[in-house]
């Protein structure tokens, strides 16, 4: 069974755009929206402040679901700018996903670890969410409003760190290496654990959770857990480079200021059970990213 026609709310973004071209593979004439102007190859603009999605008249041209993946990703400037950000991340989404129900629209809403405090890792996916900066708060009341709103017909895709086998495309491992082949230090948190995912394995549980027709909430993320300097230090290895270039430090060091979670780790129990995939091995995915800076 093929994934319904989905709008995708984001479609400039690192995520977004990817799933825009998954999409298109099965709906060609697929559309998206973004934050940022001008309207570009079917990505129309969309003011998450005050989003109206009514004149693209979704129902009429056989749309089913929507992605939301538009917002201030950025931790510090939500931080700095908690009622800017909130226009945007709370309230706009808010209306967006009422906006959507309303449109008889299912909406899909991406989360993240942060909504998570951090002290014991291994999250499940209704574990109770408790989080400790800004950013997580946002992500954390969406959540709730959904469950809320939602009428039960909805999704929520709660991710961790997303990376691709792209050279050059600044996502996680990428950036890493390009430091590294260039001789340069990386510093990286001991006490920083996360559950890192491929972006095309994100793309392939999205998929087969909207063909199932799937509700609720799913952790999507690797069943292993690392910290980021385990993770800097395996790259430094493949690349067959100096392992000095990575310098251990803690989370609390980057800036004092914002609170970070060190274990977000989560168990993608419901994704595993539910859809039966596999993901790509993380060190496997290190090692041709590594070959890839040969």
């Amino acid at each position: 069974m093929s994934p319904p026609k989905t709008l995708v709310i984001g479609c400039r973004g690192f995520l977004g755009s990817a799933f825009l071209d998954a999409y298109r593979k099965i709906y060609n004439d697929s559309i998206g929206q973004d934050i940022d102007p001008p309207h570009l190859n079917d990505c129309y603009f969309i003011d998450l402040a005050s989003p109206s999605i009514r004149p693209l008249k979704l129902k009429e041209k056989g749309y089913e679901d929507a992605l939301i993946l538009a917002g201030i990703t950025k931790v510090a400037l939500c931080e700095k700018e908690k009622e800017r950000t909130r226009q945007i991340n709370v309230y706009g989404t808010t209306r967006l996903i009422e906006e959507l129900i309303e449109e008889g629209i299912k909406p899909i809403f991406f989360s993240s670890d942060y909504v998570f405090d951090g002290e014991k890792g291994g999250y499940r996916d209704y574990d109770p969410v408790s989080p400790i900066n800004e950013y997580g708060r946002q992500k954390a009341e969406i959540e709730r409003t959904m469950g809320e709103i939602g009428t039960g017909n909805y999704l929520i895709i709660r991710l961790s760190k997303v990376f691709s086998l792209q050279k050059g495309d600044n996502s996680l491992f990428d950036e890493m290496a390009r430091v590294i082949y260039n001789g340069g230090k990386i510093k990286a948190a001991t006490d920083q654990i996360f559950s890192p995912v491929l972006i095309n394995d994100v793309i392939k549980a999205v998929l087969e959770l909207q063909s199932k027709r799937a509700t609720g909430i799913f952790n999507v993320c690797s069943k292993k857990a690392y910290s980021r300097y385990e993770l800097a230090l395996m790259l430094t290895r493949k690349m067959k480079k100096k392992e000095k270039q990575i310098e251990p430090i803690y989370i609390n060091d980057l800036d004092p200021e914002i609170k970070r979670p060190k274990n977000t780790s989560m168990v993608p129990k419901r994704l595993f059970e539910e859809t039966g995939l596999e993901f790509d091995n993380v060190p496997e995915c290190i090692a041709y990213i590594a070959k890839s800076w040969e």
